[in-house]
């Protein structure tokens, strides 16, 4: 299967972002609000980069599987989602167990809950080891439905996939007047519209592409220009009442932020192969985009206040990429060999079926 290029690059430049905001918050001395005005400094916008990135190649891959196919495995498909995710999260949790029955750590019952369950989004402040896992219940819980949404037909799942998106800004502004104590900007209902733009896109690939294909550098160096400036431009409107403009679509982390993530994406995979494309498919921006899952799951853990040596600057980086490297080696790549077999196995079982039904045709006397 053709793989889309760049995305691994894109995926390094997230996770760099997400560890550069830890650093500046725990190890760098820095100022957070202009921190959180620079996107290369803003965790919750690197997060965005990985939701929409999912959501492109799952969508992606399921219309792929659809066209071979004529439809696709809703089993298969969890199957594989759970061997591709759940190992490594789960070894990270074992090794704070570990850590808590020996003493070193305190993870309150409540915390632990919500980290197996994928549902950390509903009390991610409680503490801190756990509170990365808010991204991952949100990608996890919209994957637990999408699917079946996809299985409906091509309207249905383009529609809703346009109603994720729309739906966020709505509670958004509802929420900053009347606020719910579970609603944060860590919940899927904030934040579900950064993986739906991801899906929107790719079920409009072909027509979009076409669109923006001759205007590619213009659409690159604006949408840059826009990312750099907006949250400045929000800073300079607050409390007055265009806030809401900003509170609606919010900052780095609304609809205008993740459409210029889509449109660099988008650049990206099918734009000019210059210096960006060549930048983002070298060697060591692939490498880090396949270890970004394990550097995402172990950065939490080795950048905190605590006054650990192994969490201190810059030693805490050795060991961020020493555990990484551990995680993906030992337990991601077994469980992505298994879902490569698994994957094999229904192309074998369609082609057999394929066969079988070609033959029963010949025999039928129907050709």
């Amino acid at each position: 299967m053709e793989r889309l290029p760049s995305l691994n690059g894109l995926r390094a430049i997230s996770i760099i972002i997400v560890l550069l905001f830890h650093l500046f918050r725990f190890n760098i001395v820095i100022n957070q609000d202009i921190a959180a005005r620079i996107p290369i400094l803003n965790g919750r916008f690197g997060v965005n980069i990985f939701f929409v990135i999912s959501g492109f190649i799952i969508t992606t891959l399921l219309l792929r599987e659809e066209k071979r196919f004529g439809k696709i495995s809703i089993k298969h498909f969890y199957i594989r989602r759970t061997l591709r995710i759940f190992p490594a999260y789960y070894f990270l949790l074992f090794f704070y167990l570990i850590l808590q029955l020996a003493g070193y750590i305190s993870i309150s019952g409540s915390a632990w809950a919500t980290a197996l369950t994928y549902t950390k989004y509903l009390n991610y402040k409680e503490e801190y080891y756990t509170s990365h896992a808010w991204s991952l219940a949100i990608e996890e819980n919209f994957y637990l439905l999408w699917p079946l949404i996809f299985t409906l037909g091509d309207k249905i799942r383009k529609r809703l996939a346009a109603f994720f998106i729309l739906l966020p800004p709505f509670i958004r502004l509802y929420s900053h007047y009347h606020p719910f104590p579970w609603l944060s900007e860590q919940s899927i209902f904030i934040r579900i519209d950064a993986i739906a733009i991801g899906c929107f896109v790719a079920l409009f690939n072909n027509e979009i592409v076409e669109k923006i294909k001759q205007n590619w550098n213009t659409l690159f160096l604006c949408s840059l220009g826009i990312l750099f400036l907006l949250p400045w431009l929000a800073a300079l409107v607050s409390y007055t009442p265009l806030e809401l403009i900003f509170i609606f679509f919010g900052v780095l982390t609304g609809i205008i932020a993740n459409i210029i993530i889509t449109a660099i994406m988008l650049y990206s995979v099918y734009g000019p192969k210059g210096r960006w494309y060549k930048l983002l498919n070298s060697k060591i921006f692939n490498y880090i985009g396949i270890l970004s899952y394990s550097l995402y799951l172990w950065q939490q853990f080795f950048i905190s206040k605590t006054a650990w040596w192994i969490t201190r600057f810059p030693q805490n980086l050795c060991f961020i990429f020493s555990a990484a490297l551990i995680s993906h080696y030992l337990i991601e790549k077994p469980f992505l060999k298994l879902k490569s077999k698994i994957s094999t196995k229904r192309k074998d079982a369609a082609k057999i079926e394929t066969a079988a039904i070609g033959f029963h045709i010949i025999r039928s006397g129907e050709v």
